[in-house]
């Protein structure tokens, strides 16, 4: 069975657009992350595990995956180990890990390490994607700004590589906890018309 996985990310193309290609290079089922939540990202690391001998995995690159080095050394062994094939359609020419040979030792050292040492804690735990303070002071007045002038969510979103409703959760917290801030568009309230004579 050929699955491939469709990820919202501003770091890869539109969701609409990485679903063509897979399409395209003969996938089956088609599984499409959409709200980035736990829960979800768990069950989708748990379907990817427990694909078996002959099953193919096509993304569009490996950051359609949202894991972490040492996550995907260890899912990539976990294929080379149960016969997965999995095809990465970015580039030029699709890039092809078949699990026909040995395993590459580097790929073993890796999946070693990650296992003796997780990066996220329990495997599937879902990295958290921002901080608490994300954005600076002063990259939330810009930000601010964006919004004023009509830029949308999205457009700030990959400036600041957030997704759009990170970008309205910060606009909506930083309002309401930065009355005093200046705002460089705001009229000045101290400045004065003085009457010409």
């Amino acid at each position: 069975m050929r699955y491939g996985v469709v990820r919202s990310s501003p770091e890869l193309p539109p969701p609409s657009v990485q679903r063509r290609l897979i399409e395209t290079a003969g996938c089956d089922i088609v599984l499409q992350e959409g709200d980035p939540q736990a829960s979800t990202h768990r069950s989708l690391l748990t379907l990817l595990l427990s694909l078996s001998r002959g099953d193919e995995l096509i993304v569009y690159e490996l950051e359609s995956l949202d894991a972490s080095t040492g996550e995907l050394a260890t899912l990539l062994r976990r294929f080379f180990e149960a016969g997965v094939t999995l095809k990465i359609l970015a580039g030029d020419q699709p890039e092809v890990l078949a699990p026909d040979g040995t395993m590459p030792r580097a790929l073993s050292l890796l999946a070693d390490h990650e296992t003796r040492h997780p990066s996220r804690g329990s495997p599937g735990q879902r990295r958290t994607r921002m901080p608490e303070t994300p954005l600076t002071q002063h990259q939330l007045k810009f930000a601010r700004d964006m919004h004023r002038r009509g830029h949308s969510m999205r457009a700030i979103g990959l400036l600041f590589r957030l997704t759009p409703n990170e970008v309205a959760r910060l606009l909506r917290t930083s309002r309401s906890g930065d009355a005093g801030d200046f705002e460089p568009d705001a009229p000045d309230p101290a400045a004065r018309t003085w009457p010409t004579t």
